[in-house]
């Protein structure tokens, strides 16, 4: 009997994936809950498993091709045929060997060899098989395609991980000409519209269609907080991570959130109803080589300063290997980006869709400030808040930004170890 694996909804909203690789052939012999392909889907590569024991009739699609959610898959023989009359009976095997097919009218079935692990065992595999090369499934099939030795380069992500942009340079480098193609104007180079870039492009489209953005800017002084932190960092590093300055802004936010439940919230228009989380799950925007992703501290209030910035150090490496589980990306309340690790003081972040407030955080910087009519170098965060201003006034935006910068400046408000 044959049955069809239809492309299955993967959780919240997912309506389409792009075909990383396939994990099986024509013929294999496949058991239930073996991975049978790899998808990346909203900005996560999952491996999804056949929900049926058989061998593989048919792959349906080409790595980098679009699938709609409901779409066939994989075709599976689940049965196998009856053997015609003059075939002579085999003999009955022993029952510890009843997944072997003795014969049929379609011949033996032998085994796959393929045995599969979950990605995260799957990359440590692939590079000692391989020689130490660091690359995610996207960008080997890619470097497959384009006939690039991932052995030839130098990867310039983390700890000499390949990336996309690693392999097209080397695409350029190898074929100046066949690269590009020319327009009226000149040579111009066509780049697949694919992965994270495309989703997030997605959703921040969605977001300037629906949302009234405002953006609200103000300084603080984190001058005190900067001596907590050096003086807590050894406790962070004896646990092998890092203590940045996010796991005290989270804190900071949660606070200002709890104070002004509003910028906590979404609209549901149908209804309309203003929704009021009594849950803080804040996402933190990240920049991978594959592009902007926003992953989620879940009950950031109920988390102490080290538990969060113990869980943003995995999960952060979580992103740069693709590793990162789709239910790791979703369900935020409140969004943070840090542009100003790379560079930047103030900016207009894009709302994290459905969402209703993004926090911008620019560069750290000393600065010559006024304190008690006195000029005194002081270290500055600049911080932009986007709202949505169907859902949140003006003053409320400005009265939770006073409330967060409060926190930031006095951190005796907020607990390091304890919750």
């Amino acid at each position: 009997m044959e049955k069809v694996f239809k492309f299955p909804d993967v959780g919240e909203g997912i309506a389409e994936g792009e075909i990383v690789q396939w994990l099986v052939s024509v013929g294999d012999v496949v058991k239930e809950d073996q991975a049978l392909v790899e998808m990346e889907t909203d900005k996560a590569v999952v491996s999804l498993p056949s929900p049926f024991s058989g061998r593989v009739i048919s792959l349906k699609g080409e790595p980098g091709e679009i699938i709609l959610v409901g779409a066939d898959l994989v075709t599976i023989e689940t049965e196998p045929k009856t053997p015609s009359a003059a075939s002579p009976k085999p003999e009955a095997p022993p029952k510890k060997e009843k997944k072997k097919d003795a014969g049929s009218v379609v011949g033996v079935l032998e085994t796959s060899e393929k045995e599969f692990v979950l990605p995260i065992h799957q990359k440590a595999s692939q590079e000692r098989s391989e020689g130490e090369v660091r690359a995610i499934p996207s960008v080997r099939m890619r470097a497959k395609a384009l006939g690039i030795d991932l052995h030839t380069l130098v990867g310039s992500g983390p700890d000499g991980r390949i990336t996309r942009e690693d392999v097209e340079k080397a695409t350029r480098q190898l074929n100046p000409v066949d690269s590009t193609t020319t327009s009226v104007l000149g040579p111009v180079e066509r780049i697949p519209f694919r992965g994270v870039r495309r989703s997030a492009a997605k959703r921040v489209s969605e977001s300037t269609q629906k949302v009234a953005a405002v953006t609200f800017v103000d300084d603080a002084d984190i001058t005190k907080l900067e001596q907590v932190r050096l003086n807590k960092k050894g406790l962070a590093e004896d646990r092998g991570f890092n203590l940045t300055y996010l796991p005290f802004i989270i804190k900071s936010v949660v606070a200002g959130l709890k104070a002004y439940p509003f910028l906590n919230a979404t609209l549901d228009e149908a209804k309309e109803e203003i929704v009021l989380k009594k849950y803080y799950n804040i996402g933190i925007a990240i920049d991978t080589p594959e592009g902007l992703m926003v992953f989620v501290l879940k009950d950031a209030d109920q988390r102490s300063i080290l538990d969060l910035a113990q869980e943003i150090s995995a999960l952060t490496e979580k992103a740069f290997s693709r590793t990162i589980a789709l239910s790791e990306l979703k369900g935020g309340t409140f969004t943070l980006t840090n542009y100003g690790v790379i560079g930047g003081i103030y900016g207009t972040p894009i709302i994290n869709f459905p969402e209703v407030g993004i926090l911008g955080l620019g560069k750290i910087e000393d600065k010559a400030v006024v304190r008690a009519g006195e000029i005194v170098i002081r270290k500055m965060l600049p911080l932009s808040l986007t709202f949505d201003h169907r859902v949140i006034y003006g003053s409320e935006a400005a009265r939770f930004m006073n409330t967060l910068i409060e926190h930031l400046e006095d951190p005796d408000l907020m607990l390091i170890e304890g919750k």
